[in-house]
């Protein structure tokens, strides 16, 4: 190899580590973002009495008769913020962790729904905050 082909090599590595930096601090948060759940499916899922039916107890937004027994969303979504995501997804996938005498189905625990449609639930909640 040449010294020139060398310099060639070092100044293209330079240019290559350049771009790979770049993609991880301008694209990976929002390419790892995407694996957070998509908030239509979750709105789906906690609205459908057949999937989430977080209805039935909860407040939210645009549903016909809501229900009351457990908190409402929109309100309890106020206090948490994005760091607090695993909290959210915990009450979600078994709500005994925080409150061990929860009527609150353990969604997780007793895969009534999935580890994914647990994800698109938290997206869905994260969206009621105002």
């Amino acid at each position: 190899m040449k010294v020139m082909d060398r310099v060639d090599l070092r100044r293209n590595l330079g240019l290559l580590a350049g771009v790979v930096v770049f993609f991880m601090i301008a694209v990976m948060p929002v390419w790892a973002g995407a694996g957070n759940g998509n908030a239509k499916k979750g709105e789906k899922i906690v609205k459908t009495r057949k999937l989430g039916n977080c209805v039935a107890c909860h407040y939210l937004p645009n549903v016909e008769s809501p229900g009351n027994i457990g908190p409402n969303l929109v309100e309890v979504m106020q206090g948490y913020t994005l760091a607090d995501r695993k909290d959210v997804t915990q009450w979600i996938r078994d709500a005994r962790k925080f409150n061990p005498h929860t009527i609150m189905p353990p969604f997780g625990t007793n895969k009534i729904l999935t580890p994914k449609q647990i994800n698109d639930v938290v997206a869905y909640l994260y969206t009621l905050k105002k």
